[in-house]
């Protein structure tokens, strides 16, 4: 008698999430980083976990530069106000690291949990709690199209650079606007390409049908989870008594 498959998470990840526990820790991230501007240290342990997730997902390249600029930003936030600079500037340098305190860990975080959640995760996770398929449908389409329209603005990039399209060449000092033109033009018949595919493969898969759909992934709960859980609550429960 043949056994039912039961989908288990890849053996290769370091540190691997329930896709429900990754939605709820973006939420509350996008929540608590909007009430601990003025304490900085909580601050900062907020923009990290982006970081150290990447970095458990073998994401190094986007880690260290979100790294980079957070640790300019930081020193720039302590030490910017030794120096003096017109007014322009220092509104400028202001908002950039408002921006990359307060929403680029949330762009982060959003980056991490499409990059590690698979399509089937993500859907059997939001099954779960019954969320309508009018959100999990278009939802899931954009797991896939990230990273095809990726591949595809890599494909466009290649070859431009073997026809010497790019900036700084005679090509370019002649006619600027062709680099608009054969990057925009390709990409936007790639989206429109992608767009229909993925819909197809969603509607081919069962998805928006009329009766309920069965489904491989069996997600639970793990130690990982129940890390992560502890970390925020404790994060959340020192966000109030600071505000208190």
């Amino acid at each position: 008698m043949e056994e039912n498959i039961i989908y288990e998470p890849p053996k290769h990840r370091g540190l691997y999430l329930d896709p429900r526990t990754k939605v709820l820790v973006m939420l509350v991230l996008a929540t608590l980083i909007f009430f601990v501007h003025k304490n900085l240290i909580l601050n900062s342990i907020l923009v990290f976990i982006p970081i150290f997730l990447l970095i458990s997902d073998k994401r190094y390249r986007p880690a260290f530069i979100y790294g980079g600029l957070f640790v300019i930003a930081f020193f720039v936030k302590i030490y910017g106000g030794r120096f003096e600079f017109p007014y322009l500037i220092s509104m400028i340098l202001g908002l950039i690291v408002e921006l990359i305190f307060r929403f680029f860990p949330v762009f982060m975080f959003g980056y991490y949990i499409i990059k590690s959640t698979k399509p089937n995760e993500f859907i059997s996770a939001m099954n779960l709690w019954h969320v309508p398929e009018a959100f999990i449908i278009p939802v899931s389409v954009v797991f896939r199209f990230v990273p095809t329209l990726a591949e595809e603005n890599k494909s466009i990039s290649n070859a431009m650079r073997m026809r010497e399209i790019r900036f700084g060449t005679k090509k370019f000092l002649k006619n600027p606007s062709m680099i608009l033109e054969y990057r925009l033009v390709p990409l936007m018949m790639s989206v429109a390409k992608i767009g229909e595919e993925l819909s197809a493969a969603a509607l081919s898969r069962g998805l928006g049908g009329l009766k309920k759909r069965t489904c491989m992934v069996e997600l639970r709960f793990g130690i990982w989870d129940v890390c992560m859980a502890i970390l925020i609550f404790t994060l959340v429960i020192w966000t109030i008594i600071g505000r208190i």
